[in-house]
């Protein structure tokens, strides 16, 4: 697994090479080295809590499920977890069991509980992204400064986003999604019982599904814990924008606000590739509509998209990385709490 995330890292950061060789490296060198030290400062510092909005939001969904983590054993937990997120590839896949099998190591609750938890916050996490882009391009809209063109595809791509998201909710809700696992479940402990040495075939497999689903079910029964938690989720994306701002101010260009909401959020979706936390994807699509939305040069645009960067994902993967190894050095201390 090292190896498999280091080597996701170098492609990853070949490709923010490329890209920065391709607009012209010494033209974004100067322009990062010039960046004004109070916004960046503030960037760095809305950054950092961008992480604490999304550590909250997992711990809030907890609080229906019975043993869950707290305090230091949820904050360690999490933040490994959140490394391991950021630094797999397919991170967001990947890192959401891990995340699960540590909150569910250092407490007294189950890996399915915490499975349902976090895979909720990700979703409550991707809704809220578009929901956030999406207001943002109205704001910019309003302002009159959005090419048409680009508008309806950027709300069109929005749009497409956020009815994924419902259907998903919605299928589960149903429990369409449960009939569905549940059959694909049954048919492998058919074949799991016939062949030797392939796990399943006990109903254990069965049992550890439907778990799941409880958990979910419990969780969407907390009406109150839903709602506070998409808020949060929402919270955590307008702060989000923020870095962002901060970095075009402290290269000296002047943009609303609402550029940032809209820019941040939509940028996400570049991390889509198999690269740790998207890097390289995100930095190609966000330096674009930068040039795009912004009407800045490439360097520029670039120099803003890495000091970005690095006050939000590098900022988390620095401190998600000390909660791993604080977690890793802790070991069987760590107790619940």
């Amino acid at each position: 697994m090292r190896r498999r995330a280091g080597a996701g890292l170098a492609i990853a950061l070949l490709v923010v090479g490329l890209l920065v060789y391709g607009v012209g490296w010494e033209a974004v060198l100067f322009n990062v080295g010039r960046a004004n030290p109070l916004f960046l400062a503030a960037a760095f510092c809305a950054g950092a809590g961008m992480l604490v909005l999304r550590g909250y939001l997992v711990g809030r969904l907890l609080v229906p499920v019975s043993g869950s983590a707290r305090g230091v054993p949820f904050v360690s937990a999490f933040l490994a977890g959140y490394f391991a997120r950021s630094t797999l590839p397919w991170g967001r896949s990947t890192g959401t069991p891990i995340m699960a099998y540590l909150l569910a190591r250092h407490s007294e609750s189950e890996f399915e509980d915490n499975l349902a938890v976090v895979a909720t916050a990700e979703v409550f996490g991707f809704i809220a992204s578009v929901v956030v882009a999406l207001v943002g391009l109205a704001m910019y809209t309003a302002a009159g400064e959005t090419p048409q063109d680009m508008l309806l595809s950027l709300t069109l791509a929005g749009v497409g986003g956020l009815v994924a998201g419902g259907t998903l909710l919605a299928l589960v809700g149903r429990g369409t999604a449960r009939t569905v696992l549940f059959a694909l479940t049954a048919r492998w402990e058919a074949i799991a019982v016939k062949v030797p040495r392939v796990p399943g075939g006990d109903g254990s497999l069965e049992s550890r599904v439907e778990t799941f689903f409880d958990t979910l079910e419990t969780v969407s029964a907390a009406r109150r814990t839903l709602a506070v938690a998409f808020a949060i989720a929402v919270c955590s994306w307008l702060v989000n924008a923020l870095p962002l701002y901060f970095s075009l101010l402290a290269l000296g260009v002047d943009v609303p606000l609402s550029l940032a909401l809209a820019c941040a959020p939509l940028a996400s979706f570049g991390g889509i590739i198999p690269l740790p936390g998207g890097t390289g994807g995100i930095e190609v699509v966000l330096t674009g509509l930068l040039v795009a939305m912004a009407a800045v040069s490439g360097d520029i645009a670039t120099a803003a998209t890495i000091l970005y960067r690095l006050s939000t994902y590098w900022l988390h993967v620095f401190v998600g990385g000390i909660g791993a190894l604080s977690l890793s050095l802790a070991g069987h201390r760590l107790t619940p709490g």
